[in-house]
């Protein structure tokens, strides 16, 4: 079970020799990430049963999951500052605590990764993941995304999105009721209005050379706003387009989060 501290949810052992930092996106909470996180952090226990009884296994250290809960998020109540390098600058102490092995972040939590990319060490191989991050947006595609709909989902219950999303556990959609309730209702408007353009692909050449980007999208099918055709100009950068996933690629498939990040970091 994970531990909740004011600013942040933590799964695994302090004592563990690597470390995941899962950063959420708009309109949600730190828990959103609750079975990437589950799942990083018993990689550990699971290879320690092999190791007592294969003693010729590769040794596997298990994660130490830190997700941070974002200003305007969780209770967390911002001022009037709605940047997303504000909400990446929120996130620096994690930086000067620890160093990171895997770097998550999801939809808006992706752009905030983008911004932190500067921050990466330049000698330690990092795992950046973005989901369904959407990294370019016009002003049009702004007001569609974070506008549409959002009185509709802060009175969806429950049961509304576990009809509506039927690849989900019933914990993942307490969570999302929960990250919204315990939000700022306007966040949405806040964070448009606050970050004009929407535009974070620039950001892709601040990646130091140790650090591997992999971009996890939506099945176009029933997203398209994360437009992978815009990332595929970056040469180093992987995209992998998820069939049947919508937006919420961590509630539905999160194996393939954990696999994608563990996929770079398996080969150091």
């Amino acid at each position: 079970m994970p531990t909740t501290v004011p600013s942040a949810s933590q799964w695994g052992s302090p004592n563990a020799k690597k470390r995941a930092l899962l950063v959420h996106g708009m309109n949600s909470s730190s828990h959103t990430f609750h079975r990437v996180a589950s799942a990083l952090a018993a990689k550990g226990q699971l290879f320690f049963v092999r190791i007592l009884l294969d003693h010729g296994a590769h040794i596997y250290i298990g994660y130490l999951v830190i997700a941070p809960n974002l200003f305007g998020h969780a209770s967390r109540m911002p001022g009037s500052d709605f940047r997303v390098q504000t909400l990446a600058d929120d996130l620096l102490p994690y930086f000067e605590a620890a160093e990171y092995d895997i770097v998550i972040g999801h939809s808006m939590g992706g752009a905030v990764v983008l911004s932190l990319l500067k921050y990466l060490p330049k000698t330690r191989h990092t795992s950046v993941v973005l989901v369904d991050c959407a990294v370019e947006l016009t002003a049009e595609q702004r007001r569609a995304r974070f506008s549409s709909g959002v009185g509709d989902n802060m009175d969806r219950t429950v049961e509304d999105y576990m009809s509506l999303n039927p690849l989900w556990t019933r914990e993942d959609a307490i969570w999302r009721v929960l990250g919204i309730q315990i939000g700022r209702a306007t966040n949405p408007l806040d964070h448009m209005d606050g970050n004009v353009p929407w535009s974070w692909l620039h950001l892709i050449s601040d990646k130091p050379a140790t650090a591997t980007l992999t971009v996890l999208a939506a099945d176009p099918r029933l997203n398209d706003s994360c437009k992978v055709e815009a990332i595929a100009k970056y040469k180093d950068v992987r995209t992998v387009i998820v069939p049947n996933a919508s937006h919420w690629i961590q509630y539905e498939f999160p194996e393939v989060i954990v696999e994608e990040a563990l996929r770079s970091i398996e080969g150091q």
